[in-house]
């Protein structure tokens, strides 16, 4: 929804549409990048054994 006003019928802004993506995706990555340790020890400890 945010990103509709930089698509048209007839044309699509890419440059703005992009940069638009990536703000918008920066701070889940930064969280990520921030918790990953967590992340992994918390898989690694409860992994299912087959």
């Amino acid at each position: 929804m945010a990103l509709s006003p930089y698509m048209t019928d007839q044309t699509v802004n890419v440059h703005p549409t992009f940069m638009a993506t990536a703000i918008s995706i920066l701070p889940l990555v930064c969280v990520f990048l921030f918790l990953r340790r967590r992340l992994v020890r918390g898989v690694a400890q409860t992994g299912i054994k087959g």
